[in-house]
């Protein structure tokens, strides 16, 4: 089965650049995608997300051999994981008041929370299992990644691991792109729709995880396919307007250029 960084070698579609059209910023997606602008600034969100994946998938592959790392095993996982992509992230930026070392304590207090949640000792079916499925009128394959699939009772359960900086309130996973795309393509490849399960370890003072539960149907499938194709169209369209209340601003990657956008030529 091909592993995501070969699937990523061909043109695809993806859940983030789907979600990066629709719900974060149409300009922000014409930098990244179409014009491949230099990134001008890289917060410390994006390699720690990946670092703590890559711990998380270290104990989820350990499970599946019958094992579980120790406290210290996790937390170097994640400290060599995020050393590596800190360093190959351009112009890469912490908050104020944080640092590789506070990074590193936080990521340690907030795994020992999703290890104190652990519950996927015995029932994991698949890690880092990556995937491919047709999407009608789409002119790529969508493609993905499931962090987790273990079995729930009787059903199939997708697990997706967030880091957030609060808790998420009620109704969130309801109304979340993800869960919809990837409950898709499960459907798609195994001719049943999965429950989906986002654990949520918030980046707070004392961290905690939470489960959040979902599950998608015909209808939430219908809608993503029409709206995947209109995302599409528009796309080929050439339609790309800034988010102007985004909850990405503060952070975005092409900041100054958006903000002389205005300034262009348009027609």
């Amino acid at each position: 089965m091909a592993t995501i960084d070969e699937l990523r070698k061909e043109p695809h579609w993806s859940y983030s650049a789907l979600n990066g059209y629709l719900n974060i910023c149409q300009l922000q997606w014409f930098y990244r995608y179409v014009e491949h602008a230099e990134v001008e600034r890289t917060s410390v969100c994006l390699p720690f997300g990946k670092a703590f994946h890559a711990a998380l998938t270290a104990q989820a592959w350990e499970c599946v051999m019958g094992g579980s790392l120790t406290r210290d095993e996790i937390v170097g996982q994640f400290e060599e994981a995020f050393r590596i992509e800190a360093e190959a992230t351009p112009n890469l930026i912490y908050k104020e008041g944080e640092s590789f070392d506070t990074v590193i304590d936080l990521a340690t207090r907030m795994l020992d929370a999703a290890l104190a949640n652990w519950s996927d000792y015995y029932t994991i079916k698949g890690v880092a299992q990556a995937f491919k499925v047709d999407v009608p009128g789409l002119d790529k394959l969508l493609i993905g990644e499931y962090d987790l699939i273990v079995q729930d009772g009787r059903d199939a359960c997708i697990v997706d691991w967030k880091t957030s900086a609060s808790r998420w309130p009620a109704g969130k996973a309801d109304r979340d792109l993800q869960a919809t795309v990837f409950s898709y393509a499960y459907e798609k490849q195994n001719g049943t729709a999965p429950l989906f399960r986002f654990d949520v370890i918030t980046k707070t003072k004392n961290p905690g995880c939470e489960s959040h539960y979902t599950s998608r149907g015909f209808h939430d499938f219908r809608r993503f396919e029409v709206l995947a194709n209109r995302a599409q169209y528009a796309i080929n369209k050439g339609v790309f307007l800034p988010n102007e209340t985004s909850f990405a601003c503060g952070e975005c990657p092409y900041r100054d250029r958006c903000r002389t956008w205005h300034l262009k030529k348009w027609r």
